[in-house]
């Protein structure tokens, strides 16, 4: 049965109902977006990477321009930027080499209570106490342990590190069996497939920086992935679906006028594209990993 009258389609009750619907998906992505509406409590474990190599023996310890340096201003630009949340991240912090050594006590979003820590913690005497190497096995288990009292929050580890390093299995399976997601920032350094691996096995992401943009990326595209909100997706996918339906009518019509094909089979062209990306774009979604069941 062909969905043509001879009324202009706009007067119809399918138009208007899925006119309707697609402006009103639209209005709530954008205020999602621009309200922060619907936001995610997110806690990070913040491990940095703080041995001797992160300032060459031609520098100062923590000096201008070394890697230690950057590190903790990136953290500091973080810190920073998360203030602008309406929820803040709720962050902790601590550094390693050989050994872990907290830099906060508790996870905290008081810029100035971390910023102090860091001021604290952050001495020419630190070297004794964490030694040397990249022990990134005793990092996770460390940042786990600090994350196991953070309940139903969205809970992410990010490491910072100059350089490759191996993880064992073990400790990529705990954090997936407790819903902690890996993450690594390695400056100076390309990521190799095993370091992606890992942090693709728990939902994370792995990126190599260059020694000098390693607050761009922590501020930018870390800060975004970790308080990105699915819920904006969604509502553009569904005011998509919306307005496929919407369609039926135009697109039938225009069919039939343009291609010369019969009302009936217009009709039915209309319908399976709509029918389509109904079905087409949830999947779309799950692909690019887009999940709204999944706050984090």
């Amino acid at each position: 049965m062909p969905l043509q009258t001879n009324q202009p389609f706009w007067r119809y009750a399918i138009f208007q109902f899925f006119a309707g619907l697609t402006l009103f998906f639209l209005l709530l992505a954008w205020l999602t977006s621009y309200l922060s509406l619907f936001p995610s409590s997110v806690s990070v474990q913040l491990a940095l990477d703080l041995s001797s190599s992160t300032y060459p023996s031609t520098q100062v310890f923590n000096g201008t321009g070394s890697i230690m340096a950057q590190e903790l201003q990136a953290v500091r630009d973080y810190v920073a930027r998360n203030q602008e949340l309406p929820k803040p991240n709720l962050l902790s912090i601590s550094g390693f080499a050989d050994r872990v050594v907290p830099i906060t006590t508790q996870f905290s979003s008081d810029q100035q209570g971390i910023n102090q820590a860091i001021d604290q913690v952050v001495q020419p005497n630190l070297p004794n106490q964490i030694g040397g190497g990249t022990n990134i096995d005793l990092v996770v288990e460390h940042s786990l342990s600090q994350l196991q009292n953070q309940g139903m929050k969205c809970k992410q580890i990010l490491v910072i590190t100059d350089g490759a390093f191996k993880l064992d299995q073990g400790k990529v399976n705990s954090a997936k069996e407790q819903a902690v997601k890996l993450n690594f920032l390695i400056a100076g350094q390309p990521v190799t497939p095993e370091i992606n691996d890992w942090a693709q096995q728990t939902g994370g992401v792995a990126l190599s920086a260059d020694l000098n943009n390693i607050s761009q990326l922590l501020v930018g595209q870390v800060f975004n992935r970790f308080n990105s909100n699915p819920f904006v997706p969604l509502f553009y996918a569904l005011a998509w679906i919306s307005a496929m339906w919407m369609l039926l009518l135009p697109l039938e019509r225009a069919i039939t006028k343009f291609m010369k094909i019969r009302v009936d089979y217009a009709g039915k062209i209309a319908l399976y594209n709509a029918i389509f990306w109904t079905i087409v774009t949830p999947l779309l979604l799950r692909l690019t990993g887009i999940n709204p069941l999944d706050r984090c």
